[in-house]
């Protein structure tokens, strides 16, 4: 290119037509240049893999968007808002107050058209009578059983069926009517499944003797719940299958998002579409592990980030978890 530039400079001055010709080649020349570069630059940048790069990446704006806000920070202000703050809900001095809330407390931040728990920990059947009769829940018969949720919620879990039957899909309740509300009785029921067999088991094989499982049996709940909790650090699970803690598989007693009438336990919960039309209609997974129940947050997708919740991916499921990244106080 240097060298036909040198040429051109070279040409007498009345050789006008060579000098245009000259001009008119070097331009030429360097405009298809600039064009084979910049073809080869969109060629290496715009696919990986067969796919546009801009399909595999987000802009920075949108990734900070999407970065989670801290749990803590967002419920304070959530419970400022209702009137009550984390300590009257919920003490942090207290490890199993706070274990449960870390492990359920996404229901906290649901929107206000929903009544929120009182406490993490409900104690007796009175308790929880008297929020469930408060909170304003409808019953709907589903799948010829009769389920009982907050009224928003119910509402919000209706469209959703009826967005899904249009698809010629379904969402049903688990288990039947167990699958929305429940009592204090029944999650000290079901607490009674898991712990019960898994006593058994760990005695059969050795791991606890026969004076540990009854001194476990005879301890005040609250504290049979901290024992549970804290053998399970030594690789001591009580779920069903053994693998993992047991809130991942049953609630403690009182502590129940269904007890809140803000929890349904679907069948179809293994459908991706299904679980999109949910998650449409302010309902996600929210339980780690917990693969069929769903909690009614009232919010959009986009918006759990920013409302103190990170998303962890479980057997092929996206869960909606409290982002507990700092140190309450």
């Amino acid at each position: 290119m240097v060298l036909v530039l040198k040429s051109a400079l070279n040409l007498p001055i009345g050789d006008a037509r060579r000098l245009k010709m000259l001009i008119g080649f070097v331009l030429c020349v360097s405009l298809c240049t600039s064009e084979v570069k910049s073809q080869s630059s969109r060629a290496i940048s715009g696919t990986i893999s067969g796919k546009p790069f801009e399909a595999m990446t987000k802009p920075t704006e949108a990734n900070e968007k999407d970065t989670p806000g801290s749990f803590y920070e967002v419920l304070r202000k959530a419970l400022k808002k209702r009137k009550t703050k984390i300590e009257n809900i919920c003490p942090l001095s207290d490890s199993v107050a706070r274990r449960i809330l870390e492990d359920y407390g996404a229901m906290f931040l649901a929107n206000k058209k929903v009544m929120t728990p009182p406490v993490c920990i409900f104690v007796n059947e009175a308790q929880v009578t008297k929020f469930q009769e408060e909170a304003d829940y409808v019953t709907e018969t589903i799948a010829g059983a009769d389920v009982e949720l907050q009224r928003e919620a119910m509402k919000a879990l209706l469209k959703a069926r009826e967005e899904a039957q249009k698809e010629g899909l379904d969402i049903t309740p688990r288990d039947g009517a167990e699958a929305a509300r429940r009592s204090y009785e029944d999650s000290l029921q079901l607490w009674g499944t898991r712990f019960l067999p898994a006593l058994d088991y760990w005695l059969s094989q050795g791991r606890l003797t026969e004076d540990q499982v009854d001194h476990l049996k005879n301890l005040p709940l609250h504290s049979q719940i901290a024992a549970v909790l804290e053998l399970e650090n030594s690789g001591i699970y009580f779920s069903k299958d053994l693998s993992k803690s047991i809130l991942y598989s049953i609630a403690a007693p009182g502590t129940s998002q269904h007890i809140a009438m803000l929890a349904f336990d679907v069948n179809e919960f293994d459908n991706p579409r299904v679980r999109e039309i949910l998650a449409k209609h302010g309902w996600f997974q929210t339980v780690l592990s917990d693969l069929p129940h769903f909690t009614f947050l009232g919010l959009k997708e986009k918006d759990l980030p920013r409302n103190g919740l990170k998303s962890v991916e479980v057997d092929g499921q996206t869960f909606w978890i409290p982002n507990v990244v700092d140190p309450p106080h």
